[in-house]
């Protein structure tokens, strides 16, 4: 059988496998989608083939197709695939791992991790009553910028956490949907989970750090933090430069915050509370930059510098000109010559990156932050700043200069 589902350009193959259009069909609230004949012309572009007790999955996307025993299991990663289908069908959108709620008619981005609870975060909201446009994936549509649902049924991962009220643990089992041992689909009231194609204003970032203990607090974030996590979390494959402004806009548009918990219904209220009347939006909040290391970080490498080739101490590099710059609340982002690769340079790395206007070997550059930050350890400066030197150098930031 093949599935066409709306927005994508090409169908789904599932052989085998039609059992899994109940659980779907569940999962997906307003993604319309139905059986097509091969005639229509396009490939597949995802197969699920039923064998020997399992679904395999076979898509452009992962390395390999893997293979499910459980159903629920299977539509996961359905789901997965599909989205990725979309976005590649569509240039123009930038694609978050973030969660989103609507309060007062704009909404607020959780970019997150894997397992940092955002799902749970958002279930949590939809229980008092908040509209849910995501619990793991928003596209940002062009040309407004515009977060857009999809209309999937946020996904638990079980058991529901031991910091969840009895309220939160009865809206769950009140709204159980497809689900397994580890994985629970909820059923949400219409009027909480946004159907598929609806669109809203994005107002604010607000990062989460969950931790075991303490009062729940929102706080002002360094915009450029939040810049920082918006591209780390955008898996849409658009030009680099281009991605960075939209997303820049974006965050310096809106509020930052950083949300800190440890009790989901005490979250759910602040921020409902918070944001009932988009309140006045605060100061820019500044990160520390006699606490930061003064290093580059990448967003093509998870924030993990290079280990790179050391240089002449004595050499003169300086920046390379066809690098694209951008500037958030005093922290750097860097374009690469390819418009592929985005990096983000602290406050230190910053100041070094500056001064690089012109030439410059790396001992003066040593001395030179010796003296912007006598409150840090001058052997520390000089270590690292020969490294962030070679790793600047090693992604072609930095060029060596005529003698």
């Amino acid at each position: 059988m093949l599935v066409a589902f709306e927005g994508l350009s090409r169908p789904v193959a599932l052989i085998d496998s039609e059992a899994l259009l109940q659980p779907l069909a569940a999962v997906l609230r307003g993604w319309r989608f139905g059986p097509v004949s091969a005639a229509a012309g396009a490939p597949p572009v995802i197969t699920i083939r039923r064998g020997g007790g399992r679904y395999r999955v076979e898509s452009p996307w992962p390395a390999a197709p893997a293979a499910y025993a459980d159903p629920v299991d299977a539509v996961c990663a359905l789901i997965v695939d599909l989205v990725r289908a979309y976005v590649a069908d569509d240039p123009s959108l930038l694609c978050l791992h973030c969660g989103a709620a609507e309060f007062a008619g704009r909404l607020v981005i959780f970019p997150s991790r894997y397992r940092a609870g955002k799902s749970t975060l958002m279930a949590r909201l939809a229980a008092a009553g908040s509209r849910v446009f995501a619990d793991d994936v928003l596209p940002i549509a062009a040309p407004d910028n515009a977060g857009r649902a999809l209309g999937i049924a946020p996904r638990l991962r079980l058991p529901v956490p031991a910091g969840a009220g009895q309220a939160f643990r009865d809206f769950v089992a009140a709204h159980r949907g497809p689900g397994n041992r580890r994985y629970l689909y909820l059923d949400l009231p219409p009027e909480t989970l946004v159907r598929y194609g609806a669109t809203a204003p994005i107002g604010g970032f607000v990062l989460l750090d969950r931790r075991t203990a303490g009062p729940a607090e929102l706080t002002a974030a360094p915009r450029g933090q939040g810049l920082q996590r918006a591209i780390l979390h955008n898996f849409a494959h658009g030009a680099a430069l281009e991605t960075v402004d939209r997303l820049a806009a974006l965050v310096a548009g809106g509020h930052c915050f950083t949300l800190r918990y440890s009790d989901l219904d005490a979250a759910a209220e602040l921020l409902r509370a918070t944001f009932a009347a988009w309140p006045p939006r605060p100061p820019a909040a500044r990160g520390d930059a006699a606490a930061a290391d003064p290093r580059i970080e990448s967003g093509d490498a998870a924030l993990r510098p290079r280990a790179a080739a050391p240089v002449d101490a004595g050499q003169r590099f300086v920046r390379r000109p066809d690098i694209a710059v951008r500037e958030l609340d005093h922290e750097l982002f860097l374009v690469g010559a390819d418009n592929r690769s985005i990096y983000q340079l602290n406050p230190i790395a910053a100041a070094l990156w500056r001064l690089l206007d012109e030439p410059m070997p790396v001992e003066e550059a040593v001395g030179v932050l010796c003296e912007a930050f006598p409150e840090i350890d001058a052997a520390r400066i000089e270590g690292d700043v020969s490294a962030l030197f070679a790793d600047l150098v090693e992604r072609g930031l930095l060029v060596a200069a005529p003698a």
